[in-house]
This record gives C-alpha cells, sequence and structure tokens, in this order.
C-alpha cells in the first residue's frame, strides 16, 4: 500500500515530459544568451512583505493565492508567486545597480499560487523569464518582446498571438481608475460578486476578469489611451514601431492589462490556440517605479515570463530545431536614426543564427564600446549619423583594433560570412 502521494495541483515531471523541459531550457538559454542576458537564481522563499509591496496587496496573488507561513525566527515568509520580484530584489542587494547600472538576467524554476489545479494551471509550476533593469529605453521594451518571440519560435510553439497595450504611469492610472469608478459603479449590481469587491478594493482589476457578462460590460468601459500623457504615447509608439521595423506581428487590446500591480506604459501578453480557455502562454511589461519602491535608484526595468507546463502543450508532435547562436557581434549608435537601423540590423543578425547585443542604456560610443568589451564581442558595428548619410558602417575588429568600412546594404549578409572567424 502507498503511503504517500503528491500534493494535490503538484506533479511529477519524466520521461516525454523531463524531455519537452529539457528542450525548452535548451532553447532558452540558447535564445536569451545570444541576447545578452545572464542567469540568476534566486530564493524560491522571500519574506512575505517583498511580494505585497511589489504585486500589490489588493491583488488576487496576495490575497488568495500565496504560500505564507511564520518562520522560527518570527519572519513571514512566502513561497514565490513569480520570478521578477526576487530578482529586483538580487540586483540591489548585490550592487548590480553600482556596479553595472544596466543589468540582463533571465531565471527558471518553481513558482507557488494556491489555485484551483487544472490543465495548465498547477500549485507549483514553473516559469522561465527574462529582466532588463536600469534602463527606460523603450527599445529595451521591444527586445524584451523580440527575445520572448524568439524564444517561443526556437522552442516550437508557433502559431502564437502577441497581444499589446499602453498602461502609461501610476499617475495616469490613478486618473484613468476615477474614470472606471464612475463608469463600473452605476452597474455594480451586473457585476459578478468578484467584480463586486474589486469596485471597493481596485476598480483595475475588473478589466482582468474572464465572466461572460462582465467581459461585455467592460467593452462598454472607456479605454485608458484619453488618460495619457503624450510622453506615454511616444514611448509605446516608440516600441511598435521598433516591433513594425523587425517584422513582428501584433495585436492592441486597450482593456488588456496584467493581473501585477508593479507594470507601467508596455505590457503585453501572448495566447496560443492550444491552451483553449488558459489562453495565456506568457506575459510581461515595463515596470519603472519597482527598483525605486525597493529602496534602489530611479531606474526603469522591462521582462517577461513563460510558463514551461503551457508551453509544453503548444509542443506536441513537434520537432526540435538544430540551431545555434554565437555571441560575436555588436552593435554601437550615435542618434535617433542610427538606433533604428542598428535595431533592425541586430534582429537581421539573430535571425542568421548570429549572437548580437546592443546596450540601450549607453550613451555616448565609448560607454557602447566599454558594454561590447565587457561582452567579449569579437566584432563591434559603429553606425552614426556620418555613416548612414555615406551609406556605410564601420566594422571594428575587437581583437586586432582594426577597422573598415563597409557597404550598409546587405550589411547582415556581409557579417555572416565572418561567422567562421567570430
Amino acid at each position: 500500500m502507498i503511503l504517500f502521494n503528491r500534493l494535490r495541483g503538484t506533479h511529477d515531471i519524466f520521461g516525454k515530459d523531463a524531455e519537452v523541459f529539457s528542450r525548452v531550457e535548451r532553447a532558452a538559454r540558447e535564445i536569451f544568451t545570444a541576447f545578452g542576458f545572464e542567469e540568476l537564481r534566486t530564493p524560491i522563499m522571500e519574506e512575505k512583505e517583498l511580494f505585497t509591496r511589489a504585486i500589490g496587496a489588493e491583488t488576487d496573488v496576495v490575497q488568495k493565492e500565496m504560500y505564507e507561513f511564520e518562520d522560527r525566527s518570527k519572519v513571514r515568509v512566502a513561497l514565490r508567486p513569480e520570478g521578477t520580484a526576487g530578482v529586483v530584489r538580487a540586483y540591489l542587494e548585490n550592487n548590480f545597480d553600482k556596479t553595472q547600472g544596466l543589468a540582463k538576467f533571465f531565471y527558471l524554476g518553481p513558482m507557488f499560487r494556491s489555485e484551483r489545479p487544472q490543465a495548465g494551471r498547477l500549485r507549483q509550476f514553473h516559469q522561465i523569464g527574462v529582466e532588463t533593469l536600469g534602463t527606460d529605453n523603450p527599445y529595451a521594451d521591444a527586445e524584451t518582446i523580440h527575445c520572448l518571440t524568439s524564444f517561443l519560435d526556437k522552442a516550437g510553439a508557433g502559431g502564437y498571438e502577441l497581444i499589446l497595450n499602453n498602461l502609461g504611469t501610476f499617475e495616469e492610472r490613478s486618473r484613468f481608475k476615477e474614470e472606471l469608478k464612475k463608469f463600473f459603479t452605476p452597474k455594480k449590481t451586473h457585476l459578478c460578486e468578484d467584480c463586486q469587491l474589486r469596485l471597493l478594493k481596485n476598480v483595475f482589476r475588473i478589466l482582468d476578469c474572464k465572466n461572460e457578462f462582465c467581459r461585455k460590460i467592460i467593452r462598454l468601459s472607456p479605454p485608458i489611451d484619453h488618460c495619457l500623457t503624450e510622453a506615454s504615447k511616444a514611448h509605446y509608439g516608440v516600441v511598435c514601431s521598433a516591433l513594425d521595423s523587425v517584422g513582428i506581428k501584433y495585436e492592441e487590446d486597450p482593456y488588456m492589462v496584467r493581473g501585477l500591480d508593479y507594470y507601467t506604459k508596455t505590457v503585453f501578453e501572448v495566447s496560443h490556440p492550444k491552451l483553449g480557455a488558459q489562453g495565456t502562454l506568457g506575459a510581461g511589461g515595463r515596470y519603472d517605479a519597482l527598483i525605486e519602491t525597493f529602496g534602489g535608484p530611479k531606474a526603469g526595468a522591462a521582462g517577461f515570463a513563460v510558463g514551461v507546463e503551457r508551453l509544453a502543450m503548444c509542443l506536441s508532435g513537434q520537432e526540435e530545431k538544430k540551431e545555434t547562436y554565437e555571441k560575436s557581434f555588436f552593435i554601437a549608435t550615435l542618434g535617433e536614426t542610427a538606433l533604428k537601423e542598428g535595431f533592425k540590423l541586430l534582429s537581421s543578425l539573430r535571425a542568421q543564427g548570429l549572437g548580437a547585443l546592443m546596450d540601450f542604456s549607453a550613451k555616448s560610443l565609448k560607454s557602447q564600446m566599454r558594454s561590447a568589451d565587457k561582452n567579449k564581442s569579437r566584432y563591434v558595428v559603429i553606425l552614426g549619423d556620418d555613416e548612414l548619410k555615406k551609406n556605410v558602417f564601420v566594422l571594428k575588429n575587437m581583437e586586432d583594433g582594426s577597422q573598415k568600412e563597409l557597404p550598409l546594404e546587405d550589411a547582415a549578409g556581409q557579417l555572416l560570412s565572418l561567422r567562421g572567424g567570430a
């Protein structure tokens, strides 16, 4: 007679399931490394207050789903329900904000939420994600989204849909919340019980509701657009323009919000038809205030997380692609026009299987060259206004210091020819 069984909402991973997990993790390491992310492993347990402050005290995650307890030191401890808060804590505690400024990490591992178990929704589940910390540049948002789609493509999860929205700043959201209260209060009796409580505690969470009748009312509510400043709109516009320039397809949904309160400006979700009702495969966005909330400097950040169990549901019957990435090229730009062209070249190189990096937080050419040296890039592509006028780029060999001008036309093809020696 078996004495013990696994707890409800957990699972043992073995056989083909373990092979899929390994495949997904290999794809993540290849893509994330090519995008310049380094692995970071944080503790499974953290102080409960870390998550309360990051996620929001009134969110369902904190109110209903966290596993928490008091340890022998009388500290309230929680099993991590998500990865971002721990990464930001590690960024500050280990002084990456002082020694690096810009830092790019990826993580993978188990998370915990006390939810009703069902397909694609477990109490112990696994996430893979990335975080870029220390920049408010909208191209970092675009790179984060590009990293997500590249990872899903590498893993073999074709057929997904990318959805974007602009949530603005906390100040803009405050104005939006007041408008939502005015709209939903007269309709309170038509909302589900959960949404009636959300109206009192956090009206923004109503937009998350999946109840059919609530969704109909939500679609009649005012969108956030008219509460946004020109600065927020411009930031989001650059993100969309950057995605357009590298051929990433997306839809926009003004009613799409994330379930965690720390998000600002750009937010996004990826859904997949194989997941049915649990359609969200991964999600993320920008969170410009979280670092400061934890006692750090005022610094922007962006990231995403993908549920591994849900991703595995999308991979049945698909063979693993045999592609490799090499960490060889660094793109240094001067000026906005050059930045846009450099971002397009960055995408082209990665599509050819070449590792290529940019530092969106660096202001000067000198600081970008330091980043290239730190990342041990073999070649640096230099693009500025002068080069664009002449329709050329400068290629610098970091090993021997030599450099030369090359035609900008088919730049990716020319750099690909250097792959054997990179």
